[in-house]
């Protein structure tokens, strides 16, 4: 059980930190993992690659994007000799400001990771994001950060 309670908690906390607009703590807990996107490999254990993804991400004035990553119904499974684990899970996204933009549901997807144990200690392995929904996410993306690459 305590493995599955450690692999949660390495869940949990890729929400809590992107929502601190912690994406140097991203990187580190991400540091050893391939990143995919519906299955594309994207990122083979590059996490300041995978940083350039999220810096189109608005960063208000407290340095946060404005929302709440929410891991919903996270099914995990420990091999047998208890050193990988796969898990599989919903994120959805929350953005809201009070008094400028109520909470709206912006995005929905679902992930695929695989976890492996290094001197006692889970980390990912790899995380697969495949999206389900997106919603408005005008007030999420910086699109004068895709104009200004466009202009190059």
């Amino acid at each position: 059980m305590d493995d599955i309670y450690e692999i949660q908690k390495l869940l949990y906390s890729y929400c809590w930190l992107i929502d601190a607009g912690d994406f140097d703590g991203l990187c580190e807990l991400l540091k050893d993992a391939d990143i995919y996107y519906s299955g594309k490999l994207t990122y083979h254990k590059d996490p300041k690659g995978y940083m350039n993804t999220l810096k189109p991400i608005v960063r208000y004035e407290d340095g946060t994007p404005k929302t709440s990553h929410m891991c919903i119904d996270p099914i995990i499974e420990v091999a047998a000799d208890g050193l990988s684990a796969t898990a599989k899970s919903y994120t959805v996204v929350v953005q809201g400001i009070t008094g400028q933009m109520p909470p709206q549901i912006i995005w929905v997807d679902r992930k695929l990771d695989t976890f492996q144990k290094v001197e006692g200690r889970w980390r990912f392995k790899s995380r697969d994001f495949i999206t389900r929904a997106e919603g408005d996410t005008a007030m999420h993306i910086n699109m004068s950060v895709f104009a200004r690459k466009k202009k190059k």
